[in-house]
């Protein structure tokens, strides 16, 4: 099973890659510049802003490289993560184990 969000779910107003996308362009940042203010993978970042959470390697990654781009643009982290948690609980995804690749 993989996780990529293509449209927002019901109840709600936009996509968390779309989120982080804007609060980048407010911010007038570079993909590159989150890269280098994270040190994740510009492959990664690029993933998030995409909705492509199937593409990252591992559940952990998902949530702390989505919460390090949140604060690198200005967004709080912890409304970001929530956000992802229910989008994952949504879309059947059990949060506690590896997430798998497919």
């Amino acid at each position: 099973m993989s996780f990529v969000q293509k449209e927002p779910l019901v109840g709600e107003m936009e996509l968390i890659g779309a989120r982080l996308n804007q609060a980048r362009m407010t911010a007038n940042l570079a993909l590159q510049d989150i890269a280098d203010r994270t040190k994740i993978s510009l492959r990664f970042l690029k993933a998030i802003e995409n909705d492509d959470f199937s593409a990252l390697p591992g559940r952990a990654y998902i949530f702390g490289f989505t919460k390090a781009f949140a604060r690198a643009v200005g967004l709080d982290e912890e409304s970001v993560v929530a956000a992802l948690r229910e989008k994952m609980q949504l879309a059947g995804i059990d949060q506690r184990s590896t997430y798998p690749k497919g």
